[in-house]
């Protein structure tokens, strides 16, 4: 991971080096508005009609001096934002936690950097786009709620403040992701993206770095869709040319302008770089736009073996064909073959499986201290089953053996391994601390703080008990308890 760059470091149009938390400020590349999508064609104005020029502003220059030191702790954005502390850096500037001052609410507000922000170019790319950003409302859109120009720190962006990391952070740190959590992620995606193309808005940057994996007490895994909110100038390449190089459809390569078929490439892509860890091109930009114009895409299951279904092969290829037409026509056709290849992993109704399996037991005749056995195990069972805390047992390797109606209610799901559950995004260190428990015996109690929405946190304890060495069931595993330790509380 490179430095951080300052503001000295980068002048305008510069690549810079970033890490996945970065993201949380405008990408290398801009997002673009399609000119017709599936029939509807249209221009800006006609569409969004409160959009229209950036306003006329003149920069007192006598503060641009000041400015360049940028905000600190404690002072006032747009005469409403409080600076809390430095999120992020990148490229055109940084993100803040702010508070507003009248609400009390905490938000991520992106600074844009002077120097930067003076350029009547970006200046009007930036007012478009937020104009843009802040009317888009999806669960998997980033929310844009103010934007403005502060006379002291210059152009500004206000959106919810969100716990977590990209997509791209988590593979570099645990690698590819299981092909259940895979499609998961891949279909939140898919959903934000069918949304703003039925806007006709066309995003032009969907890649793993623009994909937020939110900590989230809610009872599902949430993925927020990043970079509505700033155009990203040229970075000095071929004409007509934007977008991240590994994520990049042919055509736009040749000059095409960012279509629904170019979002739907970068679609097939994220899904590769999810179910292996890695995009499926590398090397220089000249050698990624020539895979992407002639080199045949390799298929996931050359990386992953078996594992795989063989229509995640196929889902792949015909999302990252070539040409166009050969593409699914729509995002929609996209994921009705991922609900299909869903379906085959076993994804639907998997809550109610524990439960199913349970009632479909049948009672047996049995003798009087078979009777008495069996009664205690039942016992055991009902009182296990109506715990309110969330129980489980399961393996070092997470697999779980067994696990009451309050886990699974916590985990949104009854999976029976917890790497396919939100778990560990909330708890990284997870199966380090099974492994540990399992083989020293010893109990492990770690605090994990849960986002509850607006802007409140869950504190919670989880610990990890092993087993007893005598157990006639669950010898050997870990037994796995949450709980909340307070009520929700102030960010």
């Amino acid at each position: 991971m490179g430095k951080n760059p300052t503001d000295s470091d980068v002048e305008l149009g510069e690549p810079v080096q970033r890490d996945g938390h970065e993201t949380l400020l405008p990408s290398v590349t801009r997002s673009v508005l399609g000119k017709s999508v599936v029939g509807v064609s249209t221009e800006l104005p006609d569409l969004f009609p409160n959009i229209g020029r950036a306003p006329t502003v003149k920069v007192d220059r006598s503060k641009l001096d000041e400015a360049k030191r940028g905000a600190r702790s404690g002072d006032l954005i747009g005469g409403r934002y409080i600076v809390e502390g430095q999120l992020g850096r990148g490229g055109m500037g940084r993100v803040l936690r702010v508070r507003h001052q009248a609400l009390g609410k905490a938000f991520a507000l992106k600074l844009i950097k002077s120097a930067i922000a003076t350029n009547p170019k970006i200046r009007e790319m930036f007012y478009r786009e937020a104009r843009l950003a802040s009317s888009l409302t999806h669960d998997n859109i980033c929310s844009i709620v103010d934007f403005g120009q502060d006379d002291r720190f210059g152009l500004f962006m206000v959106m919810e403040l969100m716990d977590g990391q990209t997509v791209n952070a988590k593979l570099r740190h645990t690698g590819k992701l299981t092909p259940r959590v895979a499609c998961d992620v891949m279909w939140q995606v898919a959903d934000a993206v069918r949304f703003i193309h039925g806007k006709a808005i066309i995003h032009g940057d969907i890649k793993s770095e623009n994909i937020f994996l939110v900590r989230t007490t809610l009872q599902r895994r949430l993925i927020k869709l990043l970079d509505f909110g700033l155009a990203r100038p040229d970075l000095g390449r071929t004409e007509g040319v934007d977008g991240t190089p590994e994520y990049i459809a042919p055509e736009r390569i040749d000059g095409a302008a960012a279509s629904q078929a170019s979002d739907i490439y970068a679609l097939g892509i994220v899904l590769f770089e999810l179910l292996t860890g890695r995009v499926p091109f590398t090397g220089t930009m000249t050698e990624l736009f020539t895979h992407h114009a002639s080199t045949p895409m390799p298929m996931p299951s050359q990386h992953c073996g078996d594992e795989l279904d063989a229509r995640a092969d196929a889902l792949v290829a015909r999302a990252t064909a070539k040409a166009p037409a050969d593409r699914h026509p729509d995002v929609q056709s996209f994921m009705y073959e991922l609900r299909a290849l869903m379906g085959m992993l076993g994804m639907e109704n998997r809550s109610r499986r524990a439960l199913d399996a349970a009632r479909a037991q049948r009672p047996r005749l049995l003798s009087r201290d078979q009777r008495e056995i069996d009664h205690r195990m039942k016992a055991a069972s009902e009182v296990f089953a109506s715990v309110p805390l969330p129980m489980a047992s399961c393996n070092a390797a997470g697999r779980v053996r067994a696990a009451n109606a309050a886990f699974y209610e916590f985990l949104g799901a009854a999976e029976p391994e917890l790497r396919d559950s939100a778990l560990p995004d909330i708890y990284p260190g997870l199966f380090e601390d099974l492994e540990d428990c399992a083989a020293t015996r010893r109990t492990i109690k770690r605090v994990i703080y849960l986002d509850e929405g607006g802007d409140r946190v869950v504190e919670a304890a989880v610990i990890l008990t092993a087993a007893p060495a005598g157990a006639e069931v669950t010898a050997g595993e870990v037994h796995v308890l949450v709980h909340p330790l307070g009520l929700g509380k102030s960010k």
